[in-house]
Parts: structure tokens; sequence; C-alpha cells
């Protein structure tokens, strides 16, 4: 059963809120199985449109956050590269 954003605020979502910035929030209760591709088609919407947030620990310890396409991976090592990390 879809939530609605009424029903469940993330940080993330009440970032968005704070700064005024229009969003529209999307529930689905997903088959843990489901690619983030599998999805993006079920509620809808264009495969190109859709992104996943990754969260990485560097060997330092400092974290870093991708947003990646949905039918993408990350390449760790391009990441490490790109946030200063061997």
């Amino acid at each position: 059963m879809a939530r609605s954003a009424k029903d469940h605020k993330t940080n993330a979502l009440r970032e968005l809120d704070a700064a005024g910035l229009a969003h529209e929030a999307l529930f689905f209760e997903a088959d843990p199985s489901m690619t983030g591709v599998e999805i993006a088609r079920a509620q809808g919407e264009e495969v190109d449109a859709v992104f996943k947030t990754l969260v990485t620990e560097g060997k330092s310890g400092a974290h870093y956050v991708f947003l990646v396409p949905v039918a993408c991976e990350l390449d760790l090592k391009k990441a490490a590269a790109a946030a200063g990390e061997k």
C-alpha cells in the first residue's frame, strides 16, 4: 500500500520543505528483490529521470554521498578519485 509524504517525512523531505523547493515524494512498497529500474517502471517514471542516493565511507573515515542514475552502478575507484580518497 502506498503512503503519502504526509504520513512519512524523511530528513531529505524536511530539508526540501525548509528550503521552499517544490518536489513530489513517491512512496512504493516494493519487493526487496526488485531493482531500481523495475521500481521506476512500476511507478510509471522514465528510468532516465530516476536516481539513487548512495553513501560511501572512504579510507579516511569521511562519508561521501553520490547521486547515480538508477540504471547505473557506482564505480568505486572513480568515486574514490572524485572524493580525493585512495
